[in-house]
């Protein structure tokens, strides 16, 4: 969308897509690659199988350095997927911690951080959660950061490349599996990248499947976003949001973008500086993933200043935290907001930038909540809801 002015925004969720003509009958032949230790759960066997002829199959080839005990599973392999989904958008080094096939914790170089660096920021985004992480980088691993990888209880590694130390030190735990890929900056990834041939299949338990086209985003810098979006309401007037993301805001709202294509919806990323703070994922509604995303990131700060709280009554504990973790951080929402309490509440914990799809009937409310509040919105003009 090159124009401020979104109004017709809304029409994208009512009008059915054309633009992509399935045939009648769709063959698809797999060819295994692998048996695996087992499937999601243990009593689910389970096999690896590959489309035949496939060109991303042929490209991102899976190698198992190391075994640990039993191979991988399923659950292991999906791990590594969903993260390449999300590092094939960073060029800078960059580490997802995975857990059920969800980041806990996410960081991009910042700077001119060392590897070792960006991977304890990516795992202390949710140390609760990266116990028994598998991890994910976009670069080689070396030995410093292997190093500190065996300072706690990681399944897993994956990454393009290894330094011959950093296999000799993470080998060193006999249960931990060693994984490398290929070519992965190779993945369509972007609106107009070639597909042909790829589907995204979803199997249902009734013995069909939904066939879809992979999610190619249009977002492919900050030049592809609605930076000062503008809505005409039915009396004529415009209303627009007044203020441009600064430049760290909208690196940031890049990132936390990119790492929301790998959340379940309705899902919510904060981030600054690079960092995940927290990560709301797989809630009902999108409020409560607002308020799941605010109380995780609180709760994750507490944790790092090892302060006591009650789980229960954690917001009574805010004002021990000796910084607000949030102030001047910035938010991402896979869908429109419905209405402007959520922009309310996160102005008042101290996001500063809001990037989310657009679309909603209550936009013109939702952009005079965020002038009210003086903070930034920006619209991507998509939805990249991660349903099933």
């Amino acid at each position: 969308m090159t124009n401020n002015d979104v109004n017709d925004l809304k029409k994208i969720y009512r009008k059915a897509n054309e633009e992509y003509d399935y045939p009648k009958n769709l063959k698809i032949e797999l060819v295994k690659e692998s048996d695996l230790r087992y499937g999601e759960n243990p009593n689910q066997p389970a096999a690896l199988y590959k489309f035949k002829g496939s060109s991303i199959a042929k490209l991102t080839n899976l190698n198992l350095l190391k075994s640990g005990k039993g191979g991988l599973s399923g659950a292991n392999l999906m791990d590594v997927t969903r993260a390449i989904e999300i590092l094939k958008y960073f060029q800078k080094p960059s580490c997802a911690v995975m857990k059920h096939c969800i980041p806990s914790g996410f960081a991009t170089q910042d700077g001119s951080k060392e590897l070792v660096e960006i991977y304890k920021k990516a795992r202390d985004a949710d140390a609760r959660s990266s116990f028994g992480c598998l991890i994910v980088f976009n670069t080689k691993v070396d030995k410093k950061t292997a190093k500190e990888i065996m300072t706690s209880f990681v399944e897993a590694v994956a990454a393009p490349q290894y330094e011959d130390e950093a296999v000799e030190i993470l080998s060193e735990k006999r249960s931990m599996r060693l994984i490398s890929f290929e070519n992965f900056d190779k993945i369509p990834k972007f609106e107009g990248d070639n597909t042909n041939g790829i589907f995204d299949l979803k199997v249902m338990a009734t013995g069909r499947i939904v066939v879809q086209t992979p999610y190619l985003t249009k977002i492919k810098s900050g030049d592809y976003l609605v930076r000062t979006p503008t809505i005409t309401t039915k009396q004529g007037e415009k209303i627009s949001v007044n203020r441009k993301p600064t430049s760290q805001e909208e690196e940031d709202l890049l990132t936390s973008w990119y790492v929301n294509l790998g959340v379940r919806s309705n899902g919510i990323v904060i981030v600054k500086d690079g960092v995940t703070l927290a990560v709301g994922s797989g809630q009902q509604e999108r409020v409560g993933a607002v308020e799941q995303a605010i109380q995780k990131a609180y709760q994750k700060e507490m944790d790092r200043q090892r302060i006591k709280y009650e789980p229960m009554k954690i917001m009574d504990f805010v004002d021990k935290l000796k910084k607000n973790p949030l102030k001047g951080a910035v938010i991402s929402s896979d869908g429109f907001f419905p209405f402007r309490d959520s922009i309310d509440l996160l102005a008042k914990v101290g996001i500063t930038a809001v990037i989310q799809p657009g679309g909603s009937i209550n936009d013109s409310e939702v952009i005079k909540a965020v002038n009210e509040n003086e903070m930034s919105m920006v619209f991507t003009t998509e939805r990249c809801f991660g349903h099933f």
